[in-house]
């Protein structure tokens, strides 16, 4: 995940994170002084131990790399040197909880890299009050997530308008805080977390979900848009709300 690093000694995240980097600066700390990334981390793997919540993907081996300040800031080039990180590490599933309003042809060039090299990248569409979809999630190949509440509908102040391929839960939702305890956010952010853990899921058990390890992203894509609920307006809720198996 690509995000302001995680809260490592959060006790419902022992053991899950193997690898970190900070692509800021690969000489700094990647300690998550925002705590985005801890709660995002949350929503894909809190451990399934009786306390608190539990992860999508509870369990799963999670990669870190810092890409966000402690005042939730990021650049372009921070953003490829975390996507360079993934490609040369090989990681499967990428989640882009993060966006900016300007496309970039080198940041477009590193997404395609990590394509052909058939990985997953779920990126949030932005909270764009019902506007434009964010970049990387506006690319072609890269899964665009809005969110929506518990009663299946955006909310204008967490939601954008456009290049939406899915929908997850992404209001008032519970998760991990940097502090050590639980919070609730709101955001596109947190729905792409839930739809990361799913595809993460999926690649587990490749024969079980029908997915071809040799073309990850159509077989993926092909399972959740059957696996979607039609909401309605599909430049707001895309394919729609994927349900969770």
């Amino acid at each position: 995940m690509l995000d302001s690093g995680i809260s490592t000694d959060h006790q419902e995240l022992k053991g899950v994170i193997r690898g970190e980097y900070n692509a800021i600066d690969p000489n700094s700390s990647v300690k998550d002084d925002l705590g985005h990334g801890t709660a995002i981390a949350g929503i894909i793997a809190s451990l399934d131990n009786t306390e608190g919540i539990v992860g999508t993907s509870h369990g799963m081996d999670l990669y870190s790399v810092k890409i966000l300040d402690s005042n939730g800031e990021g650049s372009v080039d921070s953003l490829i040197r975390g996507i360079e990180w993934c490609i040369d590490n090989k990681i499967d599933v990428i989640n882009v909880s993060f966006g900016m309003s300007s496309d970039n042809p080198k940041l477009k060039k590193a997404i395609d890299k990590a394509i052909k090299a058939n990985m997953i990248i779920v990126a949030a569409a932005g909270n764009n009050t019902r506007l434009m979809v964010d970049y990387p999630a506006k690319y072609e190949g890269v899964i665009s997530i809005n969110a929506v509440n518990k009663q299946y509908k955006t909310e204008k102040l967490y939601s954008s308008r456009g290049k939406i391929d899915f929908c997850a839960p992404g209001i008032n939702i519970l998760t991990l805080s940097n502090k050590g305890n639980y919070k609730e956010f709101s955001g596109t952010s947190f729905a792409a977390a839930f739809v990361s853990g799913f595809v993460v899921n999926l690649l587990n058990a490749p024969s079980k979900y029908g997915i071809d390890l040799n073309d990850k992203y159509s077989t993926i894509y092909s399972y959740l848009k059957e696996h979607a609920v039609n909401l309605g307006e599909k430049d707001l809720y895309g394919n729609g709300f994927i349900q969770y198996q």
